[in-house]
């Protein structure tokens, strides 16, 4: 929204306001009494910032990669990332009972439905830019295998939501404010900023200040979302629903700028939710069987 309405093409700054966005939702919810931080010793410490910065690299990859590909290619790499997760998961002993061939028939839909949804030029692209596109994927599942695992007790952490928003905020905001700067976005972000104050723009940066602070808080808000989910779930369930955003959101872009959606779009979106909606309907038949085997073994 921030960048396509008020042409405020800086991602990195856009993310550390996302950042700047937990800090003071943290620092509200510890002031207001709502919540009470961990104490971490040294090590763990250092593991979260180890963690930060595989986040921050992350971005920094996929944003790089984006100038060597198309977008639809960037998309549907991307959306392979269940796929990785699957990969990860298995070799990292992160699911040591493995997956059932019924999970990965559901995974099929979501990642074909994404490269239909998104179709259009995947020819434009170098072969660093794939390779760079790919190395992003990679790490989108590693750090959602990670943060999974940090959640439910892995690394020696085992930290509620709020506690890794709490701890990660301070790091996110650092490390990509001081990558906007390094990269000379911060210099060009103040000179667009400059630019709004002009006599032919009577409203100033107030409506662009509005929406930065509007998309913090939202920011905040969905990352306790996501963190309590990925608390709750699986590694793979959250890329799973990954792939259903993209498709969401493209619908919601459509709908917000007018554009109109081609038949190929719609059914690779159509694709994608009954994958998703067969991969959770797999995982919780799934889930009661093991239940009512274990209620059999101790009757």
């Amino acid at each position: 929204m921030v960048l396509q309405w008020h042409q405020f093409g800086f991602p990195w700054l856009v993310t550390a306001v996302h950042s700047l966005g937990g800090i003071i939702g943290m620092r509200l919810l510890v002031a207001t009494g709502h919540f009470k931080p961990k104490h971490l010793d040294r090590q763990q410490k250092r593991l979260l910032w180890i963690f930060s910065t595989l986040y921050t690299v992350n971005i920094a990859v996929s944003n790089v990669s984006l100038h060597y590909v198309s977008v639809p290619l960037h998309q549907v790499v991307r959306g392979t990332v269940p796929v990785f997760t699957v990969l990860i998961s298995l070799i990292w002993r992160t699911a040591p009972q493995g997956y059932s061939w019924r999970v990965y028939a559901s995974l099929v839909p979501v990642v074909v439905g994404v490269g239909l949804a998104t179709y259009g030029d995947y020819y434009s692209f170098t072969i660093v830019g794939f390779l760079l596109t790919l190395l992003g994927t990679v790490l989108a599942a590693t750090k959602t295998v990670v943060t999974n695992t940090i959640l439910v007790g892995g690394y020696r952490l085992k930290l509620p939501a709020l506690d890794l928003l709490y701890q990660l905020s301070p790091l996110a905001f650092v490390q990509t404010i001081t990558w906007a700067a390094v990269s000379g976005e911060l210099s060009a972000a103040w000179t667009f900023v400059r630019s709004l104050q002009s006599d032919n723009n009577p409203d100033g940066v107030y409506p662009l200040a509005m929406a930065l602070i509007g998309n913090g808080a939202i920011a905040f808000l969905l990352n306790i979302a996501s963190f309590t989910a990925s608390k709750n779930t699986s590694a793979l369930a959250m890329t799973v629903t990954g792939n259903v955003k993209v498709v969401l959101a493209v619908v919601l872009g459509c709908a917000m700028f007018n554009i109109t959606l081609s038949r190929l779009s719609t059914f690779g979106i159509g694709l994608t939710l009954v994958g998703g909606a067969a991969y959770s309907a797999v995982r919780l038949h799934e889930a009661q069987r093991i239940k009512d085997q274990a209620s059999k073994s101790i009757v």
